[in-house]
């Protein structure tokens, strides 16, 4: 926070568990309650500022899931083991999010059709591209997931829509 910022005082009660998390965090050298709490509220602002954005909310999203793919490619290192399928659920699952979060601010009613269905669209596609991803990694006897064998009787269902979709297209219309 700029120190040249004009501040407004507040008060306010916290419970006990919230003081102690607080007190326990290190925000680039606060060391007050009140310079915490001044840097809680900035961040938050910020946050919500700038996710508005597809780019940007793909990027956050990204961040905040960095900790957790992390530990994953360490544990995997250490296992010698590796998943496609935590790879592209990873890649493909904080855009479908962030596209979501994007659309917060519909547009003037006379276009708020085709919002919905840009909206729906882009969502399908993303959707699509994990159902498909996921149906590639159970091409092989042995999926490229930490459980060789996790796909086994998983994609049965979508087979058979598939193949009832496929029947429909096909079949001559009444």
């Amino acid at each position: 926070m700029n120190d040249t910022t004009k501040t407004v005082p507040i008060s306010g009660r916290i419970s006990q568990d919230d003081y102690e998390f607080l007190m326990q965090q290190s925000f680039g050298g606060k060391v007050t309650a009140s310079e915490k709490l001044r840097f809680v509220a900035s961040f938050f602002r910020q946050y919500h500022e700038h996710f508005g954005t597809y780019a940007e909310g793909v990027e956050e999203l990204n961040r905040i899931g960095e900790p957790a793919r992390k530990n994953l490619r360490q544990l995997e290192m250490k296992q010698k083991v590796h998943s496609d399928l935590i790879d592209m659920a990873a890649h493909l699952l904080p855009q479908a999010i962030a596209y979501l979060a994007s659309r917060q601010d519909p547009p003037a009613d006379k276009e708020e059709l085709p919002y919905l269905l840009e909206t729906e669209e882009k969502l399908l596609s993303i959707l699509l591209r994990v159902i498909e991803q996921t149906l590639r990694l159970g091409l092989t006897r042995e999926a490229p997931t930490y459980n060789p064998r996790l796909l086994d009787d998983k994609l049965e269902t979508i087979s058979e829509l598939v193949g009832l979709i496929s029947e429909r297209d096909h079949s001559p219309n009444p």
